[in-house]
C-alpha cells in the first residue's frame, strides 16, 4: 500500500506544470489525511516545491525591502465549532500586543466575525490559481517576523509560502500541531513544532521534523472550586451517566468499545440511566444493539445546545469519557468544574493528566464507580499542564525566547498507547476518499487513480461510485 503513496510523490516531483503539482499535492495531503497507511509527512514534497518555485521567480523577491516586525497567525479555515479554532483564539489572546490572521482557504461569515475579534487584522487569500495565491501568501509573509500555523494537514500552499518566505527573509515559523494523529504537511519549515498530546509526540517520531520540538498543551479554564468528593453509590441509586462525543469517537476498532462497560453500568445499576450526546443514533448503527436492549435507560442525542449540555452535565453522577477515541481536554475540563469522571483506558492518550482517571479494563472501572475517591494530585497535575497560565507560559517563551519544553504526557519507556491505531492493516483500503480529490486525481493522474480505486474495498468502492452517480445526476 505503501509503494502506492509513494509513487503520487514522484508524480508530483515530476509534473512539470507548478500549478497542477501544486494541486496535486495538495490531493495528496487530503488522500493521506483520512488513509493512514503509516506515513505522516512529505519532507520531499516540500522541498521539491519549495525550490521550484524559487527557481521559477521566487528570487524576484529578494530585491523587495519592507520593515519587518510582529506575529502573523495563518488558519486554512476556522470554523464556528471544533477545538482547533478555539485553540487558534486562545493562542492570540496570549499575546501583549495585537496580532494578525491570514485565512489560506475560505470562512463562512459568521466563522470570520467570530475569529476576527481576536485579531488586528484578518486577511483572505482572494487569488484561486495555486501559483498566485503562493506568491499572494509570500508577499504578506514578508513583512512579518514570525508565522504561527494551525493549517489543515492537506494545505501545502501555505507550507510552501513559509518555506519561500524563510529563505528570503528569515521568517520564523511556529507549527501547532492541532491534527496530531495524522498525516500533516510541515515538517521542513517548522522552526518550532509545537506538541499538544503524548500520543501525538509518539506520532512525531515516525516524521522527519526538521525543526525543535516543544510542548505546547491545550489550555484549558480552571475554576477555583473544589473537585468531586468520595462517593460510594447504592446499587438501586437513580444514578445518571453522561458521555459526550461525536459518532466517530463510539466507533468500535481493532477491538476497542465502550458498549461491554455501557451494558455492565446498566446492569449492575437497574435503576441508573446513560445518556450519550454528540452521537446521532440513525447514522451510528453501531449503538443499535443496546439501544434495543435498554431502550429508554439509554439515551442517545444528536445535538443540545451549550447551556442545555451544561445543566445535564452539572446533574450527572458520572461523566464516562468517549472510547476507543477519547474526548481530549473535555475529560479534564469536567473533572476540573468538580465531576466524577471515569472511563477506559485508551490506545489514544496523553491529552491530559485526566488520563490517570481512567482504567485498563471493566472490572476496575465498575471498582472506581462502586468507591469513587477524590484524586487532588490529578487536579494539580492537570493545572501544571493545561491551565491557561501554564499554556501561555510555554507559548510565549518559546516564540520570542526560543525555549523549549518537554513533553509530560510522554511517559518514558514502555509507552502503555498505540500510534497505529489509525493505521489500515494488511488488505484492501477501508477509506472514504472524498469525491473531489479523486476526480481531480483521475484528471491529474489517470493511472494512479486507477490503482487507488483497485485498492479501495468493495465497500468503499461502490460508496465512491455512488458518489460519482449521484454527482452526474444532479450536475
Amino acid at each position: 500500500m505503501k509503494r502506492l503513496f509513494k509513487d503520487f510523490e514522484v508524480a508530483i516531483c515530476k509534473t512539470t506544470d507548478l500549478n497542477q503539482a501544486l494541486t496535486l499535492a495538495s490531493a495528496y495531503g487530503n488522500l493521506l489525511w483520512f488513509a493512514d497507511v503509516g506515513i505522516h509527512d512529505a519532507p520531499l514534497v516540500e522541498t521539491d516545491l519549495i525550490e521550484r518555485y524559487l527557481t521559477m521567480g521566487g528570487t524576484s523577491f529578494a530585491a523587495t525591502s519592507k520593515e519587518r516586525g510582529g506575529v502573523l497567525h495563518i488558519v486554512s479555515e476556522p470554523f464556528m465549532t471544533g477545538g482547533h479554532t478555539r485553540l487558534m483564539e486562545k493562542l492570540a489572546s496570549m499575546h501583549a500586543e495585537p496580532v494578525d490572521l491570514l485565512i489560506s482557504r475560505q470562512a463562512a461569515p459568521d466563522a470570520k466575525a467570530q475569529v476576527c475579534r481576536f485579531f488586528a487584522n484578518t486577511r483572505v487569500v482572494s487569488a484561486t490559481c495555486p501559483m498566485d495565491a503562493l506568491t499572494e501568501m509570500v508577499c504578506l509573509l514578508l513583512s512579518y517576523e514570525k508565522a504561527v500555523l494551525h493549517i489543515h494537514p492537506d494545505d501545502i500552499l501555505v507550507v510552501v509560502a513559509c518555506g519561500v518566505a524563510k529563505r528570503i527573509s528569515g521568517i520564523e515559523v511556529f507549527f501547532v500541531n492541532h491534527a496530531d494523529h495524522v498525516f500533516s504537511y510541515g515538517s521542513s519549515v517548522a522552526d518550532y513544532y509545537f506538541e499538544l498530546s503524548g500520543h501525538g509526540c509518539r506520532v512525531d517520531l515516525t516524521k522527519q521534523i526538521q525543526g525543535r520540538k516543544s510542548f505546547l498543551g491545550i489550555p484549558i479554564n480552571v475554576p477555583c472550586g473544589d473537585i468531586a468528593v468520595d462517593f460510594k453509590p447504592e446499587k438501586r441509586a437513580p444514578l445518571l451517566f453522561i458521555s459526550a462525543g461525536s459518532d466517530i469517537k463510539y466507533k468500535p476498532r481493532k477491538g476497542f468499545s465502550i458498549f461491554k462497560l455501557v451494558a455492565r453500568i446498566l446492569d449492575e445499576y437497574p435503576t441508573s440511566t446513560f445518556m450519550v450526546i454528540g452521537s446521532d443514533v440513525k447514522k451510528a448503527f453501531w449503538w443499535w444493539p443496546l439501544k434495543l436492549r435498554y431502550r429508554s435507560r439509554l439515551s442517545i442525542r444528536a445535538h443540545l445546545d451549550f447551556r442545555k449540555y451544561n445543566e445535564l452535565v452539572t446533574k450527572a453522577d458520572f461523566y464516562v469519557d468517549s472510547h476507543p477515541l477519547p474526548g481530549g481536554t473535555a475529560f479534564a475540563e469536567q473533572f476540573v468544574k468538580g465531576q466524577r469522571c471515569i472511563g477506559l483506558t485508551s490506545p489514544v492518550q496523553g491529552y491530559s493528566p485526566a488520563d490517570r482517571l481512567k482504567r485498563t479494563d471493566i472490572n476496575a472501572v465498575m471498582d472506581s464507580i462502586a468507591n469513587y475517591r477524590r484524586d487532588e494530585e490529578v487536579l494539580f497535575a492537570i493545572q501544571k499542564v493545561n491551565a491557561y497560565e501554564s499554556v501561555q507560559d510555554r507559548y510565549l517563551k518559546c516564540l520570542y525566547d526560543g525555549q523549549v519544553c518537554a513533553n509530560p504526557l510522554d511517559s518514558h519507556g514502555d509507552w502503555p498507547g498505540d500510534t497505529a491505531f489509525f493505521e489500515q492493516e494488511n488488505g484492501s483500503l477501508k477509506v472514504d476518499i472524498a469525491l473531489d480529490t479523486f476526480l481531480l486525481l483521475s484528471r491529474l493522474q489517470r493511472n494512479l487513480a486507477c490503482r487507488l480505486f483497485a485498492a479501495l474495498s468493495v465497500g468503499k468502492k461502490i460508496k465512491l461510485l455512488a458518489k460519482m452517480m449521484l454527482a452526474r445526476k444532479f450536475r
